[in-house]
C-alpha cells in the first residue's frame, strides 16, 4: 500500500470515503470487495482517533439491554461472531466477572435475567470456524468461587458473581488497518494525512471533495499544504466525531448559506482509559459505580481501566485527558474496587477518545431543555441520505455506531451507495471473507506451527507476529531474513522486531514515529517504550524515507515529548504559614505529593496576595491542578487566582488543598485530616467535588471599590474589627490560633459598638438591623473553630446568612462557647436566612463597618455578596 495523493486524485471513483477509522475502513473494504472503484482519505493516521481509543472489546453490549435495545444487542452479538471468524488471530475470548451483593437481591435477580437474555440473543455464538473461540453461557458463582478466581473481590457484602464472556482484540489499531489493507488489496486507493477541506458541487450533486495534503513527509514543515480535487459518484462521510461538522459543510452547499445547521447533531461522548499495574488474575471485572459502570480489563500484563462517559462540548480536535479526568476516574475506581488502592503515580499511560452518538430527536426532551446524557444514549447508528431531506445527490453520511457493528454498518452504507449508483445489486462478502491477515484457520495450531518453524526466534516474538500479522507474518520475517539486523528486538521488554518498522513504512503507510509506536506495533500502548527505542525506530524510518538529520531529530523530539509526563500540577506554597514550619517541611511534603499525584512544581509566596498572582499565572501556564499549601488565608488567595476580570481562568482546573495553617476552618468544613501526611494520602482516593464561591464587591482600605472572592465565610461587624486586630497581633498567632482570635475579639470588644446596617437578602429580606456580626456563610466555620453556620453546605447553591443583631457584647461573650459548639442558633436575636445575593449598607456612613473575608480584613461596607454556584472543583 503506497501513498500517492496526486496520482490518486487523477482518477474518478465510484465511491469516495471520508474517514479512516473503523467505519470508513469497513466501508472501503466492503465496496472494494464488491468490485467498486474506491478512494479513502483520512485527516490523520488510519485508526488514529476513536478507533484506537477504545476498550479493545468486541462485545454484545450487555448494558444496552437496560434500554431494551434488543435489536442492537442482537446485531452486536452476531457481529461478535463474524469478527471471530474473519480475524481469529486478533480476537480472544475474555471472562468477565460481575460481582453481586448479598444485600441487593433484586439487583442480583435482574443481572441474572439480563445475562440469560444475553445468552439467548447470542444463540449462534458458537457457529465458529475455530472451536477454540467458543463462548460458554454465563455462570453463577458462589462467594467462595468468585474469591477463588479473583481474591480482590473479597468484600463483606459480596454475595457471589456472575461470569459471562465476550471477546478482546489484541490490537484494535491493527485490526482496523487490516480492513484498510484488504481494501487496498482489492484495488482501493487510500491516503492518510489527507484532510477534506470542502465539497465539489455540480448543480444538485456533490461530485467530490477538496483534499489538502497534510503528509508529514511530502513538504517542508512550514509549507502550505497542496490541495487536490478528488472526484467520485458517491461521497460517503464516515468521519466519526467530525461527521456533523462535515454535514454542516454539506448543508451549506445545499442552501448556499453559511449559517445553516447540519441535518443531524452528534453528542460527542468523551471516554478516557487508564493503564496501570495488573489488578486482577487475568479476568475482566465489571464494577458498578454511581449511575454508570467501568471495566478492569487484563491487557498485556497490565490492567486497562475504562471507560468514562461524559458529554464533550468542544471541538473534536481538542479532546484530551485532563488531570481532573485522571483524578476523578481514580477516585471512582478506588471507591468501586477498593483492592486497587491506586495512586496517581500508578498510572502508566492514558488516552481519550470521542464516541459519536446520534443526538435525540425527542421533542419533549428538547422542549424541556434536558441536558444530553451520553451514557444512556443509544449506540445505534444512522445512515443519512442527504438527497431526500436536503435535495443534494451523491452524498451519504453515517453517524453513530460502535466498533463491534462497524462491518454490518458498512454493509448497509454500501448497499445504499450501490443502489444510488444504479448498479445491479452486488452481494456483500465481508461476513465470510477473512481480513488481510485473517486466513489462519485455527489460530492456536497456526501459532504453534509458526513457533516450531522459527526456532531461531524467541517464542514471544513469533507469537506477537502471529497475532499482529496473521497469515502475513512471513512477509515481515522475509525482511529479517534478507537483513539480519532487522531480526533484532527493538527492546528486551517488547517482542517487536526491527523488521516491523520497515514493513510498516513500505507496506502500511506509516509516516511518523507515532504511527509505528501506536498503530503499527504495540510499542507505545503501555506508555513510553524508552528513548532508546524511539531513537531506533526513528533511525530506521529515516533510512527508509530519506529523512534529513534535522527531520529525524524533530520526530524523535516530538515523540519523546508525547511520552514525557507534563507537569500539570503546581503548588502555591506559603512558607510562612504554621509559624514558618510549612517552609521547613516542604521537601517532605513535595516528595509525598509526587508519590500520590505525580509530578509537581512549586512556587512560594513572598507577601500579601502573592498566592493570587501565582495561582492565576499557573492557570495561564496551562496547569490543571493548583495545590494550595498553607492556611485559610492562602487558600482564599489561591481561590482569587482562579478568577480574572470577573471570569474563571480555567473552568476545568482543580483546587487541591493541603491545609498547614493555624486557623484550619477550611479543614474543619471538609473533614480533612489534621496530619499533613494523612491529608496527602487522602488525595489518592478522595472524590473531586464542585463547590460554590462567593464574590464580594466592597470598599477597600484605599477608598476604591474592589472585588474579592471567598470560599468559606465573609462577615462584617465585630468579626471584621476582631480580624483587623488579629492580623496585627502576630505574636498571638504564634501561641495559638484560637487564642489569637479571642485576643482580637477582646481587643475589638472594647471599641466596637453595634452598627445600624440595611441588610437585603434576595427579594425575601430587607431590614435595618443593629448588627453585632453578620456572617455570609458558604462554609460552616470561621474564627479558628467557631461553628458559626452548622447548616451551611459549600455546594448547595445557597449562602446561609447568620445574623447576630440586637445582641449586647456581654451576651455574646457569655455564649461564645456555644458558638464554638454550633449551639447558638436558638439564642434570642440570632437568625439564619438563606439567599444568593446579599447587600449590606451602613446607615451611618461616618462609622466604618469592617469586613472579614476568610480571615482577612481588606475593607468595609457597603458590600454586595453574590453566590457563584459550583465554580471551582475541589480536591481535598
Amino acid at each position: 500500500m503506497k501513498r500517492d495523493l496526486a496520482a490518486m486524485c487523477s482518477t474518478a471513483y465510484d465511491i469516495v470515503v471520508i474517514g479512516g477509522g473503523i467505519t470508513g475502513a469497513c466501508i472501503a473494504r466492503d465496496a472494494a470487495l464488491r468490485g467498486l472503484m474506491v478512494a479513502l482519505v483520512e485527516k490523520g493516521d488510519f485508526a488514529g482517533a476513536t478507533t484506537a481509543a477504545s476498550s479493545k472489546l468486541i462485545h454484545g453490549g450487555l448494558r444496552y439491554l437496560q434500554n431494551l435495545e434488543l435489536s442492537l444487542v442482537r446485531e452486536s452479538l452476531r457481529e461478535r461472531r463474524v469478527w471471530s471468524n474473519t480475524a481469529p488471530h486478533m480476537i480472544d475470548p475474555l471472562t468477565f466477572l460481575l460481582p453481586t451483593s448479598s444485600k441487593k437481591r433484586r439487583d442480583r435477580v435482574m443481572k441474572s435475567i439480563g445475562l440469560r437474555l444475553y445468552d439467548w440473543l447470542s444463540y449462534d455464538r458458537n457457529r465458529l470456524d475455530d472451536p477454540e473461540k467458543v463462548i460458554p453461557a454465563h455462570k453463577k458463582l458462589s462467594r467462595e468461587e468468585a474469591i477463588a478466581l479473583e481474591p480482590s473481590l473479597a468484600a463483606d457484602d459480596l454475595g457471589g458473581a456472575l461470569a459471562f464472556y465476550d471477546y478482546q482484540m489484541y490490537s484494535p489499531e491493527r485490526l482496523a488497518l487490516e480492513c484498510i489493507l484488504s481494501a487496498a488489496e482489492h484495488g482501493a486507493q487510500l491516503a492518510n494525512y489527507a484532510q477534506v477541506t470542502g465539497f465539489l458541487r455540480e448543480e444538485d450533486r456533490i461530485v467530490g471533495v477538496r483534499v489538502a495534503d497534510k503528509s508529514p513527509i511530502s513538504a517542508e514543515p512550514d509549507a502550505a499544504p497542496v490541495e487536490y480535487e478528488l472526484r467520485g459518484s458517491i461521497v460517503i462521510n464516515a468521519a466519526g466525531p467530525w461527521a456533523d461538522l462535515l454535514m454542516k459543510e454539506i448543508a451549506v452547499q445545499a442552501e448556499s448559506a453559511a449559517d445553516i445547521s447540519p441535518a443531524r447533531q452528534l453528542i460527542r461522548s468523551k471516554g478516557i482509559h487508564l493503564i496501570t499495574r495488573s489488578l486482577t488474575n487475568g479476568h475482566a471485572v465489571t464494577v458498578p459505580s454511581e449511575s454508570t459502570h467501568f471495566f478492569i480489563l487484563p491487557w498485556r500484563g497490565h490492567s486497562l481501566l475504562g471507560t468514562t462517559d461524559t458529554v464533550f462540548a468542544g471541538h473534536p480536535d481538542d479532546v484530551m485527558v485532563t488531570e481532573r479526568d485522571i483524578v476523578d476516574f481514580l477516585a471512582v475506581v478506588n471507591a468501586g474496587f477498593p483492592a486497587a488502592k491506586l495512586r496517581r503515580s500508578d498510572v502508566l499511560h492514558f488516552y481519550a477518545g470521542l464516541r459519536p452518538i446520534v443526538a435525540t430527536t425527542d421533542e419533549q426532551k428538547k422542549a424541556e431543555n434536558e441536558q444530553p446524557d451520553s451514557y444512556t444514549a443509544s449506540r445505534a447508528a444512522e445512515v443519512f441520505d442527504h438527497e431526500p431531506e436536503e435535495g443534494l445527490k451523491g452524498v451519504i453520511t453515517t453517524i453513530g455506531g460502535k466498533w463491534t457493528t462497524s462491518r454490518s454498518l458498512a454493509e448497509q452504507v454500501v448497499d445504499l451507495a450501490v443502489s444510488k449508483l444504479g448498479k445491479l445489486p452486488i452481494p456483500c462478502v465481508t461476513e465470510s471473507t477473512p481480513t488481510y491477515g485473517g486466513d489462519v484457520g485455527r489460530f492456536t495450531e497456526f501459532k504453534s506451527a509458526a513457533v516450531e518453524a522459527h526456532t531461531d526466534y524467541p517464542a514471544t516474538v513469533i507469537e506477537n507476529l502471529a497475532k499482529n500479522y496473521g497469515c502475513r507474518m512471513e512477509e515481515v520475517l522475509a525482511l529479517a531474513e534478507a537483513d539480519s539486523s532487522l531480526a533484532e528486538r527493538l527492546s528486551p521488554q517488547f517482542p517487536d522486531i526491527a523488521a516491523e518498522v520497515v514493513y510498516a513504512v513500505r507496506n502500511e503507510m506509516a509516516l511518523t514515529v507515532e504511527d509505528v509506536l501506536f498503530r503499527r506495533t504495540g510499542l507505545g500502548t503501555l506508555g513510553t517504550p524508552g528513548n532508546d527505542v524511539i531513537a531506533k525506530v526513528a533511525a530506521i524510518m529515516a533510512k527508509e524515507l530519506g529523512w534529513p538529520e534535522e527531520r529525524r531529530k524533530a520526530h524523535v523530539k516530538r515523540t519523546v515529548a508525547h511520552f514525557t509526563p507534563r507537569t500539570r500540577s503546581r503548588a502555591i506554597v506559603n512558607p510562612r504559614s504554621w509559624g514558618g514550619r510549612t517552609g521547613k517541611i516542604w521537601p517532605m511534603l513535595e516528595a509525598r505529593l509526587r508519590d500520590v499525584i505525580g509530578p509537581v512544581d512549586a512556587v512560594f509566596t513572598d507577601g500579601p496576595m502573592a498566592a493570587t498572582r501565582l495561582a492565576r499565572q499557573a492557570l495561564k501556564d496551562g496547569m490543571e491542578q493548583i495545590i494550595s499549601v498553607g492556611g485559610d488565608g492562602t487558600i482564599n488567595e489561591v481561590v482569587n487566582g482562579f478568577f480574572e476580570d470577573g471570569r474563571i481562568v480555567n473552568p476545568d482546573a482543580m483546587l487541591t488543598v493541603v491545609s498547614s495553617g493555624t486557623g484550619c476552618d477550611f479543614r474543619r468544613i471538609f473533614g480533612i485530616p489534621e496530619k499533613l501526611e494523612d491529608q496527602i494520602a487522602r488525595l489518592s482516593y478522595c472524590p473531586i467535588r464542585p463547590i460554590d464561591v462567593g464574590r464580594i464587591t466592597y470598599i477597600g482600605d484605599n477608598g476604591n471599590e474592589e472585588v474579592r472572592y471567598f470560599d468559606n465565610v465573609a462577615s462584617f461587624g465585630l468579626s471584621g474589627a476582631a480580624d483587623r486586630e488579629v492580623n496585627r497581633a502576630v505574636w498571638a498567632k504564634k501561641i495559638n490560633s484560637k487564642y489569637a482570635f479571642q485576643w482580637g475579639v477582646f481587643k475589638a470588644f472594647a471599641r466596637y459598638k453595634n452598627q445600624p446596617v440595611r441588610l437585603q437578602i434576595d427579594d425575601t429580606f430587607d431590614e435595618t438591623i443593629n448588627a453585632l456580626t453578620v456572617a455570609i456563610c458558604n462554609g460552616q466555620y470561621f474564627g479558628a473553630g467557631m461553628h458559626i453556620a452548622p447548616p451551611a453546605i459549600p455546594d448547595d447553591g445557597l449562602f446561609h446568612v447568620v445574623i447576630l443583631a440586637d445582641i449586647g457584647k456581654f451576651q455574646f461573650l457569655r455564649n461564645i462557647n456555644k458558638v464554638y459548639r454550633g449551639e447558638h442558633l436558638n439564642i434570642p436575636n440570632v437568625r439564619v436566612v438563606t439567599g444568593r445575593k446579599i447587600t449590606a449598607t451602613p446607615i451611618n456612613s461616618a462609622r466604618q463597618v469592617l469586613l472579614d473575608i476568610d480571615g482577612e480584613a481588606p475593607g468595609r461596607l457597603p458590600a454586595t455578596f453574590e453566590l457563584l454556584p459550583q465554580s471551582i472543583y475541589l480536591r481535598c
